[in-house]
């Protein structure tokens, strides 16, 4: 029964079809033999019967003589009622009997096949469809033969995992969009109560003498800060939606020409904020398909965000690993809080000294690295400051 469950359905049809047929013949060849048999038993013993002598007349040849010996004028003995009873039964019977076995025997190889190959399997994904419309998806599909359902089985559980990913994805953007949402009450909650504490003092002194020209520009500048303040998070809100709405153009990259371009922009960003950037890589001459305009935004965010906490260097290690390209910034700064470690990258976040910015630049580099199939980590160096480190997936395409 076993090897019959991991069998193919059109094997264990065919076998099972087979071997009924092979029953059905043989009931029907049995029972068609008795009846017959019995048939003409009761025949036989009727028959016309006769006493034949042969002999040899005058001129050498054989002579037949026949003579009755009892019975009805057409040569039989009568047949009782039972008897013709039991003939018609058994005439019925030889017709009737191999029909029968032949309609029980697809009855009996639909019931075995159904029950051998197709219940199991059908009550588990029945059970399993009865699960997702009631939105769980906490349950597994048992059905592990090696037969067409087990495979539409495993590929069941395939789904159904795979609705648990994305189940858990949506359910983490909502999350992040709460964040998100907090984040943006919070942070427009100042600008907006300066416009509206500056507002409500010009209403109340409006025509006042301690209201001069001066008094009224200087709050003007203090309103126009505020709504500056506005659209510029306005401007951050819209670039976090964009990114996250945003598809990567991918091309072929050769590393050695990437490493050179990194190494000019890295100089560019040492020479305008007055600090030290050294940069470490040990390249092959490979080409790959990656983003370089990502990798480059995430390096830029990253720097830029150890620059204002650096004291005076930033170390930059880049290797390659395939797949996955690396890229290691190490600044000499105070390093990342328990908190920062593990909220940095989230919308919006600020920590005490952030002021002036809106917390967006290493979301960014998460969006980006996620989207590229890599990470980001952040922690903090053995001899101290911070260290991010992010991976980037990229597909190799040859090796020069």
């Amino acid at each position: 029964m076993g090897k019959l469950k991991d069998m193919t359905l059109k094997k264990a049809f065919y076998l099972i079809v087979s071997v009924t047929a092979v029953i059905v013949l043989c009931l029907s060849a049995v029972s068609v033999r008795i009846c017959s048999r019995i048939h003409d038993q009761i025949t036989l013993s009727h028959a016309f019967r006769m006493d034949v002598a042969v002999f040899d007349d005058e001129d050498g040849e054989y002579c037949v003589m026949e003579a009755e010996s009892g019975g009805t004028e057409d040569g039989h003995t009568e047949f009782t009622d039972r008897e013709l009873w039991i003939c018609r039964i058994t005439e019925i019977l030889i017709v009737f009997l191999p029909v029968l076995f032949s309609a029980l025997g697809i009855v009996c190889a639909g019931t075995c096949f159904y029950h051998v190959k197709l219940k199991e399997p059908l009550t588990a994904l029945k059970q399993g469809i009865s699960h997702i419309a009631d939105n769980d998806l906490d349950f597994s599909i048992g059905y592990g033969k090696q037969d067409e359902l087990g495979e539409l089985c495993r590929a069941f559980e395939t789904m159904r995992g795979e609705l648990v990913k994305n189940n858990r994805y949506m359910w983490g953007l909502v999350e992040e969009r709460k964040k998100i949402n907090a984040g943006i009450a919070h942070d427009l909650r100042t600008p907006i109560t300066v416009i509206k504490g500056y507002s409500e003092y010009l209403d109340r002194n409006a025509g006042k003498e301690n209201m001069t020209g001066d008094g009224i520009r200087e709050i003007a500048g203090y309103i126009n800060q505020a709504a500056v303040r506005l659209e510029e998070y306005a401007d951050s809100v819209r670039e976090v939606q964009a990114l996250e709405d945003m598809r990567l153009e991918y091309g072929e990259v050769l590393l050695g020409s990437f490493l050179e371009e990194m190494r000019a922009q890295l100089s560019v960003m040492a020479g305008q904020n007055g600090k030290e950037i050294c940069l470490r890589a040990g390249l092959p001459q490979q080409i790959v398909e990656m983003s370089a305009a990502a990798v480059f935004r995430i390096m830029e965010n990253i720097i830029d965000n150890s620059l204002r906490f650096c004291r005076e260097r930033i170390d930059v290690e880049v290797s390659f690993d395939a797949p996955f390209l690396t890229v290691t910034i190490t600044d000499d700064g105070r390093g990342f809080s328990e908190k920062e470690r593990v909220e940095a990258t989230d919308y919006f976040y600020k920590g005490k000294a952030e002021k002036k910015h809106f917390g967006i630049g290493l979301t960014i580099c998460r969006i980006l690295a996620q989207k590229h199939g890599g990470t980001i980590l952040l922690d903090n160096a053995p001899e101290g400051g911070a260290r991010v480190t992010v991976k980037i997936k990229t597909e190799e395409i040859e090796l020069l």
